[in-house]
């Protein structure tokens, strides 16, 4: 609330490197597009450009905020937090447009994954709901709605939670965590879903990570992902079972302190 209050008093010098550098980056987004619409070919524009700028909104308005009011970085634990509101006050303004390059970046991974989960869903007669946890799938479909990276974290431990949660009254292999992690993608039928896995990959600090549940939620995601875009038979390889995996309680990965 603190940094809420000084980014957003007109009066305090962060708050006028925050509104300056923030109407920066938005002249600087219509530059670019004037530019590229007098000269279609024109390959200079950087195709990661927003991000790059965002990184840097995000890097002086911190760095501002802590020269002006040293206290905020008096702990790792301060500088952590002030620099997390920092990020979610930029991307109350930014996320939109950051994400829509990002979006674009990985149109065509995207649009792979949901024809093969288009196409599974037609040809698929099993009934798997007991396979399926709807808290699961709903903690998953927050996601696009979460604009900054810890907010996305946080919606991405709470679903391997939830994943976990629902094989609580027994044991499955441990790699079956990761197929149970593919059928809950390909049934939450998310459009972007290499997008919000690749602004993670872009915007979630070390920090973040190396609490342990956030970078395994976010390691696990990003194999599951993998998994899913490089298959070329669903139901061969997440939704067949196997029986001759070794058997481990689902989520005691859950409480190690593994960094990504």
């Amino acid at each position: 609330m603190l940094v809420n209050r000084i980014l957003n008093d007109k009066a305090s010098l962060p708050g006028h490197v925050y509104r300056s550098l923030i109407q920066t980056f938005k002249d600087r987004l219509e530059e670019r597009k004037v530019l590229l619409e007098k000269k279609a070919s024109v390959t200079a524009v950087s195709p990661r450009a927003r991000r790059d700028d965002a990184h840097a909104v995000i890097k002086h308005v911190t760095g501002t905020l802590l020269e002006v009011r040293p206290g905020l970085g008096s702990t790792p634990a301060f500088t952590e937090s002030t620099a997390t509101a920092v990020e979610s006050l930029v991307f109350g303004q930014l996320y939109e447009l950051v994400f829509e390059e990002i979006v674009a970046e990985t149109s065509e991974r995207d649009a792979t994954l949901m024809d093969k989960i288009g196409s599974f869903e037609e040809e698929r007669k099993e009934d798997d709901d007991n396979l399926i946890s709807t808290l699961a799938i709903d903690a998953l479909g927050i996601l696009p709605e979460a604009h900054s990276a810890v907010d996305k974290l946080h919606y991405c431990v709470r679903f391997l939670e939830l994943v976990s949660e629902h094989f609580s009254d027994g044991t499955i292999g441990a790699d079956s965590l990761l197929k149970l992690v593919c059928q809950h993608i390909v049934k939450a039928r998310l459009a972007h879903m290499n997008a919000e896995v690749a602004f993670l990959e872009e915007f979630a600090r070390d920090e973040q990570l190396l609490r342990g549940r956030e970078g395994y939620a976010l390691v696990t995601l990003q194999a599951s992902l993998h998994f899913l875009n490089m298959s070329s038979d669903f139901e061969k390889d997440i939704f067949a079972q196997d029986d001759d995996e070794e058997n481990v309680p689902v989520g005691s990965d859950m409480n190690t302190n593994t960094k990504s």
